[in-house]
Formats: C-alpha cells, structure tokens, sequence
C-alpha cells in the first residue's frame, strides 16, 4: 500500500511534487483552517508543513498512523516539535539552502535604505527631481559597521560578503557560538547586545526564534541605536517588537529598517506600517528564489521518502523520536 502524503498549505515547486505522487498518494491543503490540518493527518503517513500553517499537539492528537512531519523550509516554527517527539513522530529540516537568497535579500535592503531607492522612486515620480537631489542623504556603506545578531550559515554568509564587497566593520553578537567563529570571519564578537546596536550603523537580524530572542529587539533595544542606524530583520518577525519599532520609526529615533518577517503572518491589510516612508516591507520571500525554491521541496520531499522507507533522513530534528517514528512505520494503526 502506498503512503499517504498532506501537503499543509502546498509545496514550493511543482517538479518536487510529481516526485512525491510517484511514490506516495498526496493530499494538498492550499489554505487549510487547523481543523482541515487535523482531519487529514488522521490517515496520513507523512505531512510537509509550510508556513504560516501549523501542525501542533491538536493536529497530532488523531494523527495515529503519522510517521514523518517536515519543514517546507529550515525554520520548524510551523511544527511543534516537542509534541511530536512525545508521540514518536519524526521532524526534519533544511538547512543551508536559504543561506544564499537570504543574504542576498538582507544585503539588498540595506543597499536600498543606504541609498533611499525608495525616496528616490518616489521623488522622480512626483517631478522635480534634479532639483532635489542633494536633498536625498544617500550613504554610501563602504567602511560602515554593520552589527550581525545571529551567526549561523546565512549570518556568516552575511558577514563574509559584507567585508569582502564593501570592507564593512562586523561586528556580532550571538551566544551560542564561540569568538573563534566570528574571527575567523574578519569579524568581532561582542558580549553585550547593547554594544551591538549602539555602535553599528546597519543592524541585521539572523537568530533563529527561542525563548532567548523573542521579543529582544523592543523599545529600549531601539533607543540605544544611533539616529542614522538601519534595522533589516529578514529571520523571524516575533524577535522585532513591532509596535516599538513603529514608534521608533514614526518619531524619526532611527533612519529607516526593511522587514521580510512579522509578528503575525500574513501581515494585516491594511497594516499601520503601510503609512511609515521609511520602512521597506517584502512578504517573507527573502529565502524564495527559484532556485532555493527547488532545492528546498526536493530536500523536503527527499526526506520524507527516506523515512517512510525506513532511512534515517540527513537534517533529523527530534532524534529522540526515531525509534519510536519506526516502529509506528512498521506497524501502523
């Protein structure tokens, strides 16, 4: 008998898809509402998450026959893990193939805030514009310090081309990894987070969400950058207090910032960050390039067939669940 497959809220490209359906039956759930994401996981061997849409203890809770849940991405925000390894239900990701999109997109919007592409846009629209010029303030970042929270793959890959291309200072702030790293990197490492944003001219979040990073960029935070700083937060929107962050923006305490991610997802229409002019705003596509579009549904994909098969995947999130996820597989209920 074949497996059963839920695509939660679809899949990135449709080449990964048709592999899938060669090897297992597929139900896709475009926009499901959580009690949909229940009902088929009931009968589902594996599911592939995308976010916003979640599978949560709830989902899980008639999901006896589930082996595999995979991230359509790196980020398991959309999957609760723990729950999940309480049930012996596998969880994979996909690492690294985000680190070069992402810091593409990170880097185009300081380049873009730097430089008031936007204001620029704009002014030439309304007319007048050579007469204005001057009136711009663009900045160049050549020699500038750019502050890196978060020091994985895609803020070092960061990192790497922020020196390389524009001989910026680097410094980072990141707990988890040791000094070494980041000198390794031509960067600094510092201790103190508040250091961080009071000495760097363009700031760019890379931390993945925890109990440690929620919220941790909010008023006070803002009120220690300088008045020409940038803020760009291309990894998850719940680190970014938003509401401080209009403040700070609205009363012109710092130069601008650029978001890709929000506290809530899809972001509200209308939202009050429509009416700030020195806010860039992307719909959470910075790792969404066509190619890390393919690769990241293959790997997804690749993953789940592994372990419906009896393979150990290569990105296992929960391995305290393995032995448990394979002996649900060779039994099912």
């Amino acid at each position: 008998m074949r497996p059963l497959v839920v695509l939660v809220g679809g899949i990135y490209h449709a080449d990964a898809g048709n592999l899938l359906r060669e090897k297992a039956e597929v139900v896709a759930l475009d926009n499901p509402a959580p009690a949909e994401i229940a009902a088929a996981l009931a009968g589902a061997h594996g599911a592939i998450v995308r976010y916003p849409h979640r599978v949560d203890a709830a989902a899980l809770a008639g999901a006896g026959k589930l082996v595999i849940v995979a991230s359509s991405g790196r980020g398991t925000d959309s999957i609760d893990v723990a729950a999940c390894t309480a049930r012996g239900v596998a969880v994979v990701n996909n690492p690294g193939l985000g680190t070069i999109p992402v810091s593409e997109h990170a880097i185009a919007m300081m380049l873009s805030l730097s430089r008031h592409m936007d204001l620029s846009d704009r002014t030439v629209r309304a007319g007048g514009a050579w007469a204005k010029r001057t009136d711009l303030d663009v900045r160049d970042v050549n020699g500038r310090t750019l502050g890196i929270i978060g020091l994985g793959l895609i803020g070092s890959e960061m990192a790497r081309k922020c020196i390389a291309a524009f001989g910026m200072k680097v410094l980072v702030y990141d707990p988890h990894v040791p000094a070494a790293k980041a000198e390794a990197l031509g960067a600094t490492m510092l201790s103190d987070l508040g250091e961080l944003l009071e000495r760097s001219d363009v700031i760019s979040i890379h931390a993945e969400l925890n109990e440690g990073s929620r919220g941790m960029i909010g008023e006070a935070e803002l009120r220690r950058m300088q008045r020409h700083a940038i803020l760009i937060n291309t990894a998850r929107g719940k680190i970014v207090q938003q509401k401080a962050l209009e403040r700070a923006l609205a009363e012109g305490r710092i130069d601008g910032a650029a978001l890709d991610v929000f506290e809530e997802e899809p972001l509200a229409e209308p939202s009050p960050l429509w009416d700030l002019d020195n806010l860039i705003l992307t719909p959470h596509v910075a790792g969404l390039s066509g190619d890390a579009l393919r690769e990241l549904a293959h790997s997804a994909v690749t993953q789940v067939l592994q372990v419906l098969a009896g393979e150990r995947p290569r990105s296992l999130v929960n391995p305290a669940a393995w032995d448990a996820a394979m002996a649900r597989r060779a039994s099912p209920v």
